[in-house]
C-alpha cells in the first residue's frame, strides 16, 4: 500500500487549516458553515426544479381525480428510503389513502422497473395492466433506462413520473415527467418532490441523509447541507425505526455520525433485499409503533448476520485467483453465488486486488452480475462497450449491475480483459492511501478531535482526516472480533498511551508485529465515551513495522 502523505506538521502550524488547504477548501467559504437546505436548493439546476413543478401538477391532478398512485422503488437503502419518503408525504401527510408502494424482489422481478415488477404491482393494487382504471406510477431511484417498460405503461394509458439519479442514455423513456439529477440520490429527489407537495416531516430529511451516505455520494454542496441537517435530526429526534435498529445492533452510541449510517444502519437496511425481500426494511421506516419497530429491527439484525455469513462463504469461493497473473479486471462466476451478495463479494475483491471486479451468479441460463470499480475507472462507461451482450445494464461510474445470457459470459470475460489491458492505465491499479498530514503522536488529543468536528459530516468528497505518525511503540496487541479478524493495539510514546484498533487486519500484518516493536501508523481519530470518561481512539488504516 502506497501512502500519499500530502503535508507534514511543523511547530506552530494549525492542523485544521493545513487539512483545509491541501484539500483546496477555503476557510472563508461556506464549507465550514453549509447553507440551510432551502438555500442549497436554490443552487440546484433549473431543469430539476422545472421537473419537480411538473410532477407536482400531475400528482395534484391525479389526487383530484382520485386515481391510484403507485410508488415503485428499489431494494437497496436508497430505494427503500426514497419509497418511504414519498409514501409518507402522500399517504400520511396529505392523507391520500389511494397511495400504494412497491419494492421489487431481486429474485422474482430483477433490478429496477421491469415488466415482471409492473405486473406484480398492478396485482398488488387490485388492478390489471389493461384495466379501464388508469393509475399514476412514480418511480423512485429507478426508471431512467426503462424505455420499454415505460412504453408498456403508456401504451395502456397510465401516467408515469420518473425520479432517478442513475446514468441516463441518449434516448429517454417517454414518461409524462422526468425528475432527474445525477449529483444527489434517489431519496433526495423523493424528498424534494415530497417538500414540493407540502411535506413538513423532518424525519424525511434524516432518511434522505441516510441514503446519501449509504449510496456513497460526495458530501459537498447540496449533499453536505442535507447530511449535516439530517444528522442533527438523527441525534435529537430520530425516526423510531432507526433508533430501534441501532439499539438492536448493540450500538448505544453517544452520537450518530456518517459512520453509523454507512456501517451499521445501511447494511442492516440493505440486508433484507439481499437475502429475502426488502419489505421488512421498508416497513421499519414506515412504522411508528415502538414495539412493532423493535420486532422489525430484531428481524433485520438477524438477516444481517445471515448476510455476513453468506458473504464469507462466497468470498472463499471467489478468492481462488492467480495473484501472479492478475488481469486488469477480475471476473468470477459461479452457480453457488447468492444473487443478493455478489455486490459485497465484488467489493471485497476490488478492495483486496485494487482493480475492477465482476461477480456473476448463475441461474436458469442467465447470469446476474454486480460490478465494483476503483477510482479513475468509469465502470459503467467501460461496460457500455459491450451493450449488445447484456439483457439489461445500469449503474454508476463506481458500481454497476447487469443481466447476461450464461453462454455469453466467457466472451464477456475475454473482451473485458482485452479492453481493460489497453484502456486502464497501470497507475490506477496501484493501491494507495491519501494521508492528510504527518504529525507526532503526542498531538493526538481530545482538543484536536473536537476541532476536527468542525469539518463534519465526513464522507465521499470530504473524507475523514487521515493522520500518520512515525516510530510509535507497541506495548500490546491482541486479536478480537467474531472471527478474530481485528487487531487491538496499545501504543506508548512521549509518556502517553494510545488505544488503536485495526479492522479486518490480515494475518500477515498480525504475524509481523509484536510487543516492543516500533511502527509507522496511518489512522483516523474516534471519540470513545466509557464510564463517564472520554477517550480518543485510533482507528488504524495501515501499519508498517520499522
Amino acid at each position: 500500500m502506497k501512502w500519499n502523505i500530502r503535508s507534514e506538521y511543523t511547530e506552530g502550524d494549525d492542523v485544521i487549516a493545513s487539512i483545509l488547504k491541501i484539500r483546496g477548501i477555503s476557510a472563508e467559504g461556506d464549507f465550514l458553515n453549509p447553507p440551510h437546505l432551502s438555500e442549497a436548493f436554490k443552487l440546484l439546476p433549473q431543469e430539476l426544479k422545472e421537473g419537480l413543478h411538473k410532477a407536482v401538477i400531475l400528482v395534484e391532478q391525479c389526487i383530484k381525480e382520485k386515481r391510484k398512485i403507485l410508488i415503485h422503488g428499489d431494494y437497496d437503502s436508497d430505494g427503500i428510503c426514497a419509497t418511504s419518503i414519498l409514501y409518507n408525504a402522500l399517504h400520511k401527510e396529505k392523507k391520500y389513502e389511494n397511495t400504494f408502494h412497491f419494492i421489487p424482489n431481486r429474485f422474482d422481478h430483477g433490478y429496477g422497473l421491469s415488466e415482471k415488477s409492473i405486473l406484480a404491482f398492478f396485482e398488488k393494487a387490485g388492478l390489471t395492466l389493461n384495466s379501464d382504471e388508469k393509475i399514476l406510477v412514480i418511480t423512485v431511484d429507478c426508471g431512467i433506462t426503462a424505455i420499454d417498460e415505460i412504453k408498456l405503461l403508456k401504451d395502456h394509458g397510465h401516467s408515469v413520473i420518473i425520479t432517478d439519479h442513475h446514468q441516463k442514455s441518449e434516448i429517454l423513456p417517454a414518461a409524462d415527467v422526468i425528475v432527474w439529477y445525477d449529483k444527489i440520490v434517489g431519496a433526495s429527489l423523493s424528498l424534494l418532490l415530497a417538500k414540493a407537495l407540502g411535506s413538513k416531516d423532518p424525519h424525511m430529511i434524516a432518511l434522505a441523509s441516510l441514503a446519501t451516505v449509504t449510496d456513497l455520494q460526495p458530501l459537498l454542496g447540496f449533499n453536505r447541507s442535507l447530511v449535516k441537517r439530517g444528522l442533527e435530526i438523527l441525534n435529537t429526534d430520530p425516526p423510531v425505526g432507526i433508533k430501534k435498529l441501532l439499539q438492536v445492533a448493540g450500538k448505544n452510541v453517544s452520537e450518530i455520525t456518517t459512520y453509523e449510517l454507512g456501517w451499521i444502519i445501511g447494511p442492516r437496511l440493505n440486508s433484507s433485499g439481499r437475502i429475502l425481500d426488502a419489505s421488512s426494511s421498508l416497513n421499519l421506516l414506515l412504522e411508528e409503533d415502538e414495539k412493532k419497530a423493535e420486532a422489525l429491527a430484531v428481524e433485520l439484525n438477524s438477516i444481517n448476520v445471515q448476510r455476513q455469513d453468506k458473504t464469507v462463504e462466497m468470498y472463499d469461493l471467489a478468492a481462488g485467483i492467480d495473484e501472479k497473473n492478475l488481469p486488469k479486471i477480475i471476473l468470477s462466476s459461479h452457480a453457488d453465488y447468492h444473487e443478493g451478495i455478489i455486490g459485497l463479494v465484488a467489493a471485497r475483491l476490488t478492495q483486496k486486488y485494487f482493480r475492477p471486479a465482476i461477480v456473476i451468479s448463475l441461474s436458469d441460463g442467465y447470469g446476474k452480475g454486480s460490478v465494483r470499480s476503483v477510482p479513475g475507472v468509469d465502470i459503467i462507461s467501460f461496460l457500455r462497450n459491450f451493450d449488445e451482450m447484456f439483457e439489461s445494464l445500469g449503474g454508476h461510474p463506481m458500481a454497476a449491475g447487469f443481466t447476461i445470457k450464461k453462454e455469453l459470459i466467457p466472451e464477456l470475460k475475454e473482451k473485458a480483459e482485452k479492453l481493460a489491458e489497453t484502456s486502464i492505465p497501470d497507475e490506477l491499479l496501484v493501491p494507495s492511501m491519501n494521508v492528510d498530514i504527518k504529525i507526532p503522536i503526542d498531538m493526538v488529543s481530545l482538543e484536536l478531535l473536537n476541532r476536527l468536528d468542525t469539518l463534519k459530516p465526513f464522507g465521499l468528497g470530504n473524507e475523514e482526516p487521515v493522520f500518520m505518525s512515525e516510530m510509535v511503540g507497541i506495548t500490546d496487541m491482541s486479536k478480537v472480533g467474531r472471527d478474530a479478524q481485528h487487531l487491538l493495539f496499545k501504543f506508548y510514546e512521549s509518556g502517553k498511551y494510545h488505544k488503536g484498533i485495526f479492522f479486518n487486519a490480515s494475518d500477515k500484518e498480525a504475524a509481523n508485529l509484536k510487543f516492543g516493536d516500533k511502527a509507522d501508523i496511518v489512522y483516523t481519530l474516534k471519540k470513545n465515551e466509557y464510564n463517564g470518561n472520554t477517550f480518543v481512539d485510533l482507528f488504524i488504516k495501515d501499519i508498517r513495522k520499522n
